[in-house]
C-alpha cells in the first residue's frame, strides 16, 4: 500500500473514534473477524456504514473481507446440501447476496446487531436460491427441514448473540427477573457453583436448583412461542 493510500485511509477514519484506534486496515478487519459480537463491534460497523458514502468501493471491499469467513462457511454448507450446484455458482451468489444486503434499506434502518443480521440474511437468501435452482433444473432438492436445520447451524458468535438478545428481551418484558437471569448465567453459561449471595435471604442450594429447573422450563416454553 502506497503512502498516499495510507494517508487517504487515515483521513477517512479520522472522524470516527472507533476506527481511528486501528493503525491499519488489516488490524481493523482482524478485530472485526475475531472479536465477540457486542457493542464494540456494533460501533465499528456503524461507523463504517456512516462513512461509506465518502468512499463506497473501499468500504464495501473492507466489509466483504470482514464477512469472508461467514461466506466461506455458508458456501460449504450449501454445496454439501446441494452437490449438483457448482461451487463457483454458489460463491458468486453468496457474494451477490452480501452486497445486496449491505446496500439494502433494511440494513440501513438497523441500529444494532449488524453482524448477526447480515449473516442470517445472506444465509437465508443462499438456501432459498439453492432450493429454486435445484427445482428449476429438475433435481430433487433436499427437504425444507434439512435446509432449515442447516440455516440454524449458527456460528458461535450467532448463538451467543441470539441467546443474549432473547434473554434481554425476557428481562425487559418482565417475563423473568434479573435474579433469575443471574442464576441462569452462573449455572448454564459460566458453569460455576452457587455464589454465597445467591444463597442469602433464606434460599437454600436445593431451592435454587429447583428454581433453576422451573426457569429453564419457562424459557423453553417462551422460545417455542417465539
Amino acid at each position: 500500500m502506497s503512502f498516499a493510500e495510507v494517508d487517504a485511509i487515515d483521513e477517512l477514519f479520522s472522524a470516527s473514534h472507533g476506527l481511528r484506534q486501528h493503525s491499519s486496515v488489516s488490524s481493523l478487519v482482524l478485530h472485526l473477524k475475531t472479536s465477540p459480537v457486542d457493542a464494540t463491534s456494533d460501533t465499528l460497523l456503524r461507523e463504517l456504514f456512516a462513512i461509506r458514502a465518502l468512499n463506497p468501493h473501499f468500504i464495501e471491499s473492507l466489509l466483504v473481507l470482514t464477512f469472508l469467513p461467514m461466506l466461506h462457511g455458508a458456501v460449504r454448507r450449501v454445496a454439501r446440501q446441494q452437490p449438483a450446484l457448482s461451487t463457483e455458482d454458489i460463491t458468486q451468489q453468496a457474494l451477490s447476496f452480501l452486497l445486496q444486503y449491505l446496500a439494502s434499506n433494511e440494513l440501513q434502518a438497523r441500529q444494532t446487531h449488524f453482524a448477526f443480521a447480515i449473516s442470517r440474511a445472506v444465509k437465508r437468501k443462499m438456501f432459498e436460491w439453492a432450493q429454486r435452482e435445484t427445482k428449476g433444473n429438475g433435481i430433487v432438492p433436499h427437504s425444507d427441514a434439512a435446509l432449515l436445520d442447516n440455516l440454524a447451524e449458527e456460528d458461535p458468535f450467532e448463538r451467543h448473540l441470539l441467546l443474549r438478545h432473547f434473554l434481554n428481551r425476557c428481562v425487559t418484558k418482565r417475563l423473568i427477573t434479573n435474579f433469575e437471569l443471574n442464576l441462569l448465567i452462573q449455572f448454564k453459561l459460566d458453569g460455576g457453583s452457587l455464589e454465597p449471595e445467591l444463597e442469602s435471604n433464606g434460599n437454600s442450594t436445593n431451592a435454587l436448583r429447583q428454581k433453576l429447573k422451573r426457569l429453564l422450563k419457562k424459557l423453553r416454553q417462551l422460545a417455542r412461542e417465539r
